[in-house]
């Protein structure tokens, strides 16, 4: 096992140096940018590591960047051609809107483009009364997914944003929101549109036009962003601006939002600004890809398990902080936590054990592993087992117990001796 596990930390070491393709200078120091929003956060997507932090876990009221949730439940619970009729509630909603009448019909598709571009409040309460019935059945299921994701600090109370009291969260749970819309191929596709058109209806012949508002995708702007791949903007007067957007540089993914901005043009700027501090501070670095060997498990010495990685894993490299000793020579240690596989079953791909993983002394993460390989367990190898163990306890303790009268004995004879000894001087000395 411990052969194994040297091989497996050398392994490991060879693999940062070459994906980290070994810095040979430090980074130039670079101090945090100047953020003008009241909350702000920027994260690495893979790991969730906040890189900045401005008040990132102080709730305030999102406004529109509510939609993202929106979307990721209409995404999870709907077809994109479905048909969504349209009830007498959402042609009443306050805000932005495309207008949508009772009685009309339109796809899923078309009102998500609404939702997601324009910010269409009627076809966010259209899409929740299509879901859940009612927009406070659909505030539920809002936050059921906020917490399994891992918000903390987030309530939802309608499907728009319109502002209302306790209709909060953070820039820190909105960018883990983000960040989980964003494992959708169809959100990506849709935040990326700079325009949709939503063809002619049942009951309205024109058609709708709706334009992307996010500024960092739109190549006529002034504040494009090679590097934004997609964003969602948001505004209500006691809110006020609000922005969560993601970018990417060779293959590294970050993730900003911001709540409590001033205005567009602020927050636009601050947003390129974020970015590139990120991009020049920080290093994804992926130490394993989903199915590497890991490391492995001894049964006994006939049977060793394959322990493979159940997901990609990565770590983030401060670059201000890292001196040469650790760019030319990064130490890598995997540990496996305590758990007894002797008596389990298991079948190949079955997650069993956990690792810690620390760089350079410093814990990384964690790590949960797969099974290589299916193992069958009878209930007589259960039993012979749980004899070998017992004999082993036993002969442990009969070891244990022979030393220690083995040791008593001794004892006993030394000092038996020491008064023979004693005796057999005085007897001489009287002589």
């Amino acid at each position: 096992m411990d052969e194994i596990m040297k091989k497996s930390f050398f392994l490991l070491i060879v693999f940062i140096l070459v994906c980290s393709n070994l810095y040979t200078v430090k980074a130039d120091t670079l101090t945090d940018p100047e953020i003008h929003s009241e909350g702000a956060v920027l994260i690495e997507a893979n790991t969730g590591n906040i890189l900045f932090n401005k008040n990132a876990k102080v709730p305030m009221a999102p406004a529109s960047t509510t939609k993202i949730m929106t979307a990721i439940l209409v995404l999870e619970n709907t077809k994109l051609t479905d048909k969504v009729l349209i009830g007498k509630n959402p042609p009443n909603v306050d805000g932005t809107a495309i207008g949508v009448k009772e009685g009309e019909e339109f796809t899923v598709e078309d009102l998500l483009y609404a939702l997601l571009l324009e910010s269409a409040n009627d076809a966010a309460e259209a899409l929740a009364e299509h879901i859940s019935g009612t927009n406070e059945n659909f505030a539920k299921l809002m936050n059921e997914k906020a917490k399994s994701i891992g918000c903390e600090n987030t309530n939802f109370k309608n499907p728009s944003g319109l502002y209302e009291e306790g209709h909060v969260t953070t820039a820190y749970d909105l960018a883990l929101m983000t960040r989980e819309a964003y494992k959708n191929p169809v959100f990506l596709k849709m935040e990326d549109e700079p325009f949709y058109k939503i063809p002619p209806t049942n009951i309205t012949s024109e058609t709708r036009w709706v334009n992307n508002k996010n500024s960092l995708i739109l190549k006529g702007s002034k504040f494009f962003y090679e590097k934004c791949v997609g964003g969602k903007t948001g505004y209500t007067t006691l809110s006020r601006h609000t922005y969560t957007a993601i970018a990417e540089k060779d293959n590294q993914k970050l993730i900003l939002a911001f709540l409590d901005a001033p205005d567009k043009n602020t927050y636009f700027a601050d947003s390129k600004n974020l970015f590139e501090y990120g991009f020049s501070r920080y290093k994804a670095v992926k130490l394993f890809s989903k199915g590497d060997k890991v490391s492995s498990y001894d049964i006994n010495k006939d049977v060793s398990i394959p322990l493979l990685a159940a997901s990609d894993f990565y770590y983030v490299e401060d670059l201000n902080s890292l001196g040469q000793n650790d760019l030319k020579d990064p130490v890598g240690n995997i540990h496996l936590e305590d758990k007894d596989l002797t008596n389990v079953s298991f079948n190949e791909g079955d997650t069993i054990i956990n690792s810690r993983i620390n760089i350079n002394e410093k814990n990384v993460g964690s790590l949960p592993l797969c099974s290589g390989i299916t193992r069958n367990v009878s209930h007589l190898t259960v039993a012979k087992n749980s004899i070998d163990k017992g004999l082993s306890k036993f002969k442990a303790s009969y070891v244990l117990t022979f030393t220690g009268i083995f040791l008593f004995g001794t004892t006993l004879i030394r000092r038996k001796f020491k008064q023979i000894k004693r005796r057999n001087k005085y007897k001489k000395f009287n002589i």
